[in-house]
This record gives structure tokens, C-alpha cells and sequence, in this order.
């Protein structure tokens, strides 16, 4: 199977809340860095236990929620994507634990479409060994409560 395959198999998955499915194609030795700007711009590092932290809360916000991917760049062994996240507010915003200062928002049934993110992916014997995430300002969870909030 192609890199570009692994990761658009691994999105769908998430999309789908199909966790056990998304963390088969997570390597042992994974590793997510990036930056992501909330409360400031951090930089992260993330390993395979916590890969899917960020999506779990975001699916329960927005159970439907879509990538949207757009491929920027494929080769055998990297995918480097741009995202733009979509879904109906039908469930509780909830990132306690996860990110401090993101309040708990009741669904608000609003549609949203977030701005652009960028990851880059490299996949290595049918696993994703490494994700490089970079979450412009104006992106993220903060352009979630601000898309609900009005």
C-alpha cells in the first residue's frame, strides 16, 4: 500500500471514530512535533499513546466531522497534507484535560469550516512513523470556539 493510501485510511478512521482502526496504522516508535498556537504558539511532541488525544474531543464536538484534505505532496515514503476541518456542532466541546483554557461549549448546532492546517506524514513498512503538524494562529481549537461562539 502506498504512503498516500496509509494516511488517507488512517484519516478516514478518525473521521469514522474507528480508534482501534486509526491507531493500527500508528507505528510503536511514532513521534508528532509541530507547533500549535493555543494559548501561545508551543511547540509538541506526542508519542503513539497520545496520537489521537486531540481528535477524540473533536469528534464528539463534531460527529461529523471531515478532513477535507487536500494532498500537496506524495511520495513513497511522505505525504504532506493541507486540512480544513468541517463538521455540524452537535456535541459538547470538551478539552479538559487535554488544553487548558478551551471552555466547555453545549452544542450550538452551527456548521463550521476551520481554516487551513499542514501536516506532513512519513509512513515507513505500512506505518506512519511520524506526523509534522503546523497550526497557523489562526487555526486549530481556537478557530473552533471562536466558528461556534459567533
Amino acid at each position: 500500500m502506498t504512503a498516500r493510501a496509509i494516511v488517507e485510511q488512517h484519516l478516514r478512521a478518525v473521521e469514522a471514530g474507528d480508534w482501534d482502526t486509526a491507531l493500527g496504522f500508528i507505528a510503536d516508535d511514532y513521534r508528532m512535533t509541530g507547533t500549535i498556537p493555543f494559548p501561545i504558539s508551543l511547540f509538541v511532541k506526542i508519542g503513539k499513546r497520545d496520537a489521537l488525544r486531540m481528535h477524540k474531543p473533536r469528534k464528539q464536538a463534531l460527529p461529523d466531522f471531515k478532513f477535507n484534505e487536500q494532498v500537496l505532496e506524495a511520495r513513497a515514503d511522505m505525504v504532506r497534507l493541507q486540512v480544513n476541518l468541517s463538521g455540524t456542532h452537535t456535541g459538547v466541546i470538551d478539552y479538559t484535560g487535554i488544553l487548558r483554557g478551551v471552555p466547555v461549549i453545549q452544542p450550538t448546532g452551527t456548521y463550521v469550516q476551520l481554516p487551513n492546517e499542514y501536516f506532513t506524514y512519513f509512513v515507513r513498512d505500512g506505518k506512519i512513523i511520524r506526523t509534522i503538524g503546523k497550526i497557523p494562529k489562526n487555526a486549530g481549537v481556537q478557530a473552533l470556539v471562536r466558528a461556534v461562539r459567533g
